[in-house]
């Protein structure tokens, strides 16, 4: 009876990911951040120069649908953050966590080749150890948690994945003059680039019986 049970079982299970895998994909990916453009009113009061923020990412992804199909991921990003103001450098190791939850469409969809076009809501956070910095003339607070817009395009080529992508997002520092002002409202620009690999599934279109 015990054997009977678990043959039944694995069966099930095989029919299950075989059904499955046409719809659910699972898989691995690595990546290039870097920022386009920053905030320009607080660099020009407090004289900000060389503003770089670059890093990587890496982490999985999921992707749900056919046609249409729901992209979560989860991603380990870290920045190098470099900022000279007032002539003195300052640098910030940025460590976060964050969790793009994307809408997108198969514009190509076979088996060995796709395009993808895809955009939402990817939420931010803080996993480092910064602290808030009070200057003579401003005060820099730090945003623990952060939303952004995410978008972009995909490329899928056998279990390889192409990804790049546009973010808007708010400055992780929030800078204020000493009224309490928020200098910094316009949000920043980011460009990722990464490169996955598909562990299981496929996300094929559903065949039509003739």
């Amino acid at each position: 009876m015990t054997k009977k049970l678990i043959i039944i079982t694995t069966i099930l299970i095989i029919n299950v990911i075989s059904i499955s895998a046409q719809w659910c994909s699972l898989g691995v990916k690595a990546g290039y951040s870097s920022i386009l453009e920053q905030n320009q009113s607080y660099k020009e009061a407090f004289n900000i120069s060389n503003n770089l923020q670059n890093g990587g990412h890496l982490g999985f992804y999921m992707r749900l649908g056919r046609t249409w199909f729901v992209q979560p991921e989860a991603l380990y990003n870290y920045y190098n953050y470099q900022a000279t103001i007032n002539s003195i450098k300052n640098q910030h190791n940025i460590h976060s966590i964050e969790v793009p939850v994307l809408l997108g469409v198969h514009l190509v969809n076979t088996q060995m080749f796709k395009i993808r076009l895809m955009a939402g809501p990817k939420f931010n956070f803080n996993i480092g150890n910064l602290e808030d910095i009070t200057f003579d003339t401003f005060f820099q607070e730090v945003r623990d948690t952060r939303l952004a817009l995410d978008c972009g395009l995909g490329l899928d080529i056998w279990r390889i994945t192409l990804d790049v992508r546009y973010n808007i997002i708010q400055d992780i520092f929030k800078i204020k003059n000493t009224e309490g002002e928020i200098l910094n409202k316009k949000p920043s620009q980011i460009v990722q680039a990464s490169i996955g690999f598909r562990l299981a599934g496929n996300n094929q279109k559903k065949k039509h019986k003739r």
